[in-house]
């Protein structure tokens, strides 16, 4: 099975300037999402929300990337890794450099974004869904 990244797009930007003092610490948040369009048998999409604390500014960025197969997409491949983890890491650093860019063109150092172990990035996931659960 042949799978290409087809798309992407920042579907939503939010940029604004630290009035007054400048922060002590600088944050970073990510979430990440998949789904499988009805209408389209041979594509699924990766999206992700970033969140970003600078000592000067905040910036939420929201982006899909769309993906293509060759074959349709099955049940056993909308379970395996490949929509959770592995596309989500070849996309990933498509966003890096957009984020970068921007705060640098913006006139501020660049943000560069840290690298993610997707692997562990689902796994922290799925550990923190099942605390919640049994919370409940």
């Amino acid at each position: 099975m042949k799978i290409q990244l087809e798309n992407w797009r920042v579907i939503n930007v939010n940029f604004s300037s630290i009035k007054g003092e400048p922060r002590e610490n600088n944050s970073f948040d990510l979430s990440t999402g998949h789904f499988f369009p009805k209408e389209i048998k041979n594509s699924f999409g990766v999206g992700f929300e970033i969140e970003v604390k600078d000592k000067f500014f905040d910036l939420f960025v929201e982006a899909v990337f769309m993906f293509k197969l060759n074959d349709d997409i099955t049940e056993e491949f909308k379970l395996s890794n490949f929509p959770k983890i592995n596309a989500p890491a070849i996309a990933f650093p498509f966003l890096r450099a957009y984020v970068s860019n921007l705060t640098l063109q913006s006139g501020y150092d660049p943000v560069i974004l840290p690298s993610i172990n997707f692997v562990q990035f689902v796994k922290d996931k799925e550990e923190s869904v099942k605390s919640e659960e049994s919370a409940d």
